[in-house]
């Protein structure tokens, strides 16, 4: 069971209150605020897509990022949580934006 103030999906786990997230098997590993968020809106929203705005206006809010930065933060974020596991959970969809699949 996740501790409070934590989100499970899909054998993922983040601790927002430790800036962490882990795969089920795997080491926690740290997460910066800006990856914490992103996590947080896929996580929240898992199998439902979310377009790239969607997701830069929740994680940057008033600060505005842009598509560039948010791919880069989705390759670092991936890079954290996906790269050495499977399934993959952060996918791109093409013209449309992010999702996190819980197949």
């Amino acid at each position: 069971t996740p501790m409070p103030g934590a989100l499970e999906a899909a054998g993922l786990t983040l601790d927002r209150t430790r800036n962490e997230a882990q795969r089920a098997g795997g080491e926690p590993v740290r997460l910066t605020p800006l990856e914490v968020r992103l996590l947080e809106a896929l996580m929240l929203n898992a199998g439902k897509v979310l377009s790239a705005d969607a997701l830069i206006s929740t994680v940057w809010g008033l600060e505005g990022g842009d598509k560039a930065m948010l791919k880069q933060l989705v390759y670092r974020l991936r890079a954290k949580v996906d790269d050495d596991f499977t399934p993959r959970l952060i996918h791109t969809l093409r013209g449309m934006g992010y999702v996190m699949e819980i197949r």
